[in-house]
């Protein structure tokens, strides 16, 4: 029924940038749950660097809606994921030329999302992270990029959007913190055991392989893609992942380790 080409993953990704910007209206209300009693005043918040249509004048609600929708986002994105590695066991065989409708709009649904949250980012966040966050945004949308635009190598951006996976409990373990739950919750400590262990399979463990795989096939992939997936988004990669994870599991585990032997 549908011919899968640029034209129609630029379709796809524009029709996710839409919808994630009508998502953003409705779930709006949803920020003003549990407010935070130890509130910042917006005058002591810096500006963004950038004001757009996106721009939020509160940045506890801002940070809220950003976390929803990318959680929202990562939630449909890992259980297509998923079920295309259920479904589609040649995803396995070949990376490189492995293509059907629902792994393409996948991807493609995943490049307009980040094209949406690096607007939003850009237009609203502030602090010296942000530049990390979006040197991820930008290398991740190159990486999608030429995936849809030459509809090939779908399968190694099927096989790294396995971390979305891991960013169900990731942005979880944020909005958690955002509204205020407390961490003796029990869904919250669930959480936390889940988010560890997900990070390290679908991030650490996945990146690994990613690593592998891509050197297997460095011949098949091109010059230019390689040296890029190889030369920049590998090592980028593996810088930030690697520190996220330190942070979680330290402020998760570690710290309260930590805090109980120092009271025994």
């Amino acid at each position: 029924m549908f011919t899968i080409n640029a034209t129609l993953g630029i379709g796809w990704a524009s029709l996710s940038f839409g919808f994630f910007v009508f998502i953003r209206y409705v779930i709006e209300p949803l920020t003003y749950f549990r407010p935070s009693i130890n509130r910042q005043t917006n005058s002591s918040i810096p500006s963004p660097y950038i004001r757009t249509c996106f721009t939020y004048s509160d940045e506890e609600r801002w940070q809220r809606l950003n976390l929803l929708i990318s959680w929202i986002h990562a939630f449909i994105t890992g259980v297509l994921v998923l079920y295309s590695f259920w479904v589609y066991p040649e995803l396995y065989n070949d990376f490189v030329k492995h293509v059907n409708l629902i792994t393409y709009l996948t991807c493609s649904l995943s490049f307009g999302y980040f094209c949406y949250d690096l607007c939003d980012i850009i237009s609203n966040r502030r602090g010296s992270d942000m530049f990390e966050i979006i040197l991820h945004h930008i290398v991740t949308l190159i990486f999608f990029g030429l995936n849809i635009m030459r509809v090939v190598n779908v399968g190694y951006q099927m096989f790294a959007l396995l971390a979305e996976v891991n960013s169900i409990f990731l942005h979880a373990r944020k909005l958690f913190q955002l509204f205020n739950i407390p961490r003796e919750n029990f869904f919250v400590r669930l959480n936390m055991i889940i988010n560890i262990l997900t990070f390290f399979l679908c991030r650490l463990c996945m990146l690994f392989c990613v690593t592998v795989f891509v050197y297997r096939d460095r011949y098949r992939v091109g010059d230019s893609y390689y040296f890029f997936v190889s030369c920049i988004l590998i090592p980028i990669m593996w810088i930030i992942n690697p520190i996220l994870f330190y942070r979680v599991l330290y402020t998760d585990f570690l710290k309260r380790y930590k805090s109980l032997k120092l009271m025994s």
